[in-house]
């Protein structure tokens, strides 16, 4: 007994502290003070329905000059909900166009606080449907949509808004007709078959909401047939395509709106296409004949939407191989790319199309086995099985030079590979290699494998075991006297590829490296490029090494000019001899050749004045990859760039440049705060925001900054406008 009354009086109790806490935040909503207001509103709020008694002060704090009282106050309405009935009409009111900063938003809040009243507010929503606001009739037409059939009472008054003069009000108003569902029927119906466009078009948009058998979404497949509008069109299909009409009926409307001008009425019906899932099959002869049009755009669209189908269009596959062999470059791409949308339905088709190619080609990178290694891991039961089943004809082999570019690590692809490699044709050797190491989880343990590889009497073997060496890159070292030895293979590809294999090794014998220079007397442009590329590679060079890289650059090559400067940008302070070479390559025409020189001439030149100099003169260039070279190479400097300050924040002025030079002023700490002032009104919120920060840093030194900052209080963003406050609080 004694229990029951404490329960007792701590439930009692509880209701009083609320009953009195309430009553506090009454009285505080009535506050002269704002954050007092807002405090009050935000946690009546949370209260939920026991702040019913509040709903007066409440419907006050809506016309609270202050933002956040009245969005709390809209918020704390709509969770005290159907109890809050007596809100609804001021709540209406504010549905009107209003002059507050945030107006979108404070629309949003009071169509949620009139949906969480409920039912009893359809009267007078209904009532507010013939305002004279174009806003509070959108808004009252989107509520009545929420409640859904509870607002049927309200179907004549939204009906007449179909033909209302503002899109936006016509188009919630055929949304509400189509959430009130079976009541409202006969009205749209109504207007579907009225005689003025908009009309049809926002009763179209009613059919959104309606199952797909209902009688309206019949009704305008109907009028669709003849429907001479793109508007009505364009919303017609797009609700017939969501809400799953019927494959059959629907794909004939959808056929002639895939060919028409306008854009968004194209649109819907590509989309429409892909809705017809799971039924989508039935557009595929249709589909496969655009393929064989004489117009690209047919073509391409065909192209787009059988990618974008999977395995739907398993059937289209031999027409889009096909149509590959016959088409030009660009339209080859989109082909591919529809071929690794596919996955694995178009696995078979793609090693079916090999067929009767001879070994040879298929060694090479071909675009099947792109498809393939992008198609990725889904492909892989396919290509183990086909390298099993067919291990000696051309399918076969494209099925693992497509395991090696995936480089699955399972034990299952491993065992498929293995006994290829003793396989008496030579290509099917070679790739076996390169597949085995990609495919192994510790590739260092198959270096023996590979050695034993490179003595094989096939060229084609032992290039690839080259090739494969190089992907192993340093943990390779091991087999450094085998490349050094394939340096003199009578074949001119093994010789490359043990050239590019020697240049993954990060070394730094001279002796080695002096080997490769060999090759670039009388080299032609494939020998000197790999040679060039393989120095690069070394972690030091010998000053002779150094001399011939620089008299490499005597050829006019923009490619064996870019790899050059890379080289010797490794090499820091020992590649000093190539100053005047890089200096001159600075105003080479080619904006590669400018850039790679600038980066190698940063790590190069010791005399700072100098460096910075040189770069600030490539800031103005015409080619962003090399004013980006620049920049970046400022910001490397750190404090030594800040007299290039004033020449950075030019840069602000271009769009693209923007990012770049803040990453690079974040290093440098450029002090001039006037400079940070400049770009306080830039038009991007980023650069605006940076500027704050680094005001911030300078503390009271930037306090002729107060001005500008002052202005970017009310700014839109609000990272920017937060920043703003801060910066203005540390320099005062």
């Amino acid at each position: 007994m004694n229990r029951l009354k404490t329960v007792f009086a701590l439930i009692i109790g509880s209701m009083l502290v609320n009953a009195n806490e309430v009553d506090d935040l009454i009285q505080n909503l009535g506050s002269g003070d704002k954050a007092k207001r807002r405090e009050a509103a935000r946690s009546l709020s949370l209260l939920g329905a026991k702040a019913k008694p509040a709903v007066p002060a409440l419907i006050k704090g809506l016309d609270d000059d202050e933002e956040q009282v009245f969005f709390w106050s809209a918020t704390a309405l709509a969770r005290i909900g159907p109890d809050a009935q007596e809100a609804a009409p001021e709540l209406i009111k504010h549905l009107q166009r209003s002059q507050r900063r945030y107006k979108d938003q404070i629309h949003v809040r009071i169509v949620h606080a009139l949906t969480k009243i409920g039912p009893t507010a359809v009267p007078q929503l209904t009532e507010a449907l013939n305002s004279d606001d174009s806003f509070v009739r959108y808004g009252s037409a989107v509520v009545l949509g929420n409640l859904g059939s509870d607002s049927q009472d309200a179907a004549s008054g939204l009906f007449v808004l179909l033909a209302d003069e503002d899109d936006k009000v016509r188009t919630a108003a055929g949304s509400a007709l189509g959430k009130i569902g079976p009541q409202a029927y006969t009205k749209i119906i109504k207007g579907l078959s009225s005689d003025k466009a908009s009309v049809r078009g926002a009763a179209a948009n009613a059919v959104i909401w309606l199952p797909s058998k209902s009688e309206p979404a019949i009704k305008l497949a109907e009028i669709l047939a003849q429907e001479s509008s793109p508007e009505v069109q364009t919303i017609g299909l797009k609700s017939l395509s969501q809400i799953g009409f019927a494959a059959s009926e629907l794909l004939p409307l959808l056929k002639p709106a895939l060919d028409s001008e306008l854009k968004q009425l194209k649109q819907v019906a590509l989309s429409g296409i892909l809705s017809l899932q799971p039924n989508s099959k039935a557009a595929i002869p249709y589909l496969i004949d655009r393929l064989n049009s004489n117009d690209s755009s047919k073509r391409d669209q065909a192209i787009s939407l059988l990618g974008r189908m999977g395995t739907d269009a398993t059937d289209a596959v031999k027409t889009l191989i096909a149509r590959h062999n016959e088409a030009e470059t660009e339209e080859q791409k989109k082909i591919r790319q529809a071929l690794v949308d596919m996955g694995p339905a178009s696995i078979k088709g793609i090693l079916k199309s090999s067929i009767n190619r001879p070994l040879e080609q298929l060694n090479k990178s071909i675009w099947q086995a792109e498809c393939l290694g992008q198609i990725g891991i889904q492909a892989v039961p396919q290509l183990t099985e086909g390298i099993k089943n067919t291990p000696s004809d051309s399918a076969g082999l494209l099925a693992l030079i497509a395991l090696e570019k995936i480089g699955d690590k399972s034990l299952n692809t491993q065992s498929a590979i293995l006994p290829l490699l003793i396989h008496e044709e030579a290509a099917f050797r070679g790739v076996a290699l390169k597949a085995l190491v990609a495919s192994a989880s510790k590739p260092q343990l198959l270096m023996p494998r590979l050695q034993s590889a490179m003595t094989d009497p096939s060229p084609l073997v032992r290039q690839a075991a080259m090739d494969a060496l190089a992907s192993l890159g340093a943990t390779a070292k091991g087999a450094t006297a085998a490349m050094i030895k394939s340096l003199n293979d009578k074949d001119s590809a093994v010789q490359l590829s043990a050239i590019r294999a020697i240049g993954k090794l990060n070394s730094e014998d001279a002796d080695l490296a002096e080997r490769l220079v060999e090759f670039l007397n009388g080299a032609n442009s494939q020998t000197r490029l790999a040679v060039v590329t393989s120095l690069g590679g070394f972690r030091q060079l010998p000053n002779s090494a150094v001399n011939n890289l620089v008299e490499v650059l005597k050829i006019e090559d923009a490619e064996t000019q870019s790899a050059v400067f890379k080289a010797l940008s490794k090499l820091g302070e020992s590649a000093r001899p190539a100053l005047p070479a890089l200096t001159k390559a600075l105003t080479h025409q080619n904006a590669s050749v400018r850039a790679t020189a600038l980066n190698a001439l940063a790590k190069v030149e010791t005399d700072k004045s100098k460096l910075l100099n040189a770069l600030q003169s490539k800031l103005e260039d015409g080619e962003s990859s090399v004013r980006h070279a620049a920049i970046s190479e400022l910001g490397n400097l750190g404090s030594d760039a800040r007299p290039a300050g004033k020449s950075l924040f030019a840069r602000f002025e271009t769009t693209e440049d923007r990012q770049v030079t803040m990453d690079a002023l974040r290093q440098i700490r450029v002090r001039d705060v006037n400079l940070y002032i400049s770009i306080l009104h830039n038009e991007e919120p980023l650069v605006r925001f940076f500027a704050c920060q680094a005001i911030r840093r300078a503390g009271k030194k930037a306090r002729s900054a107060e001005p500008a900052l002052t202005k970017l209080k009310d700014d839109s963003y609000d990272f920017v406008r937060r920043e703003a406050r801060r910066a203005l609080e540390a320099i005062r």
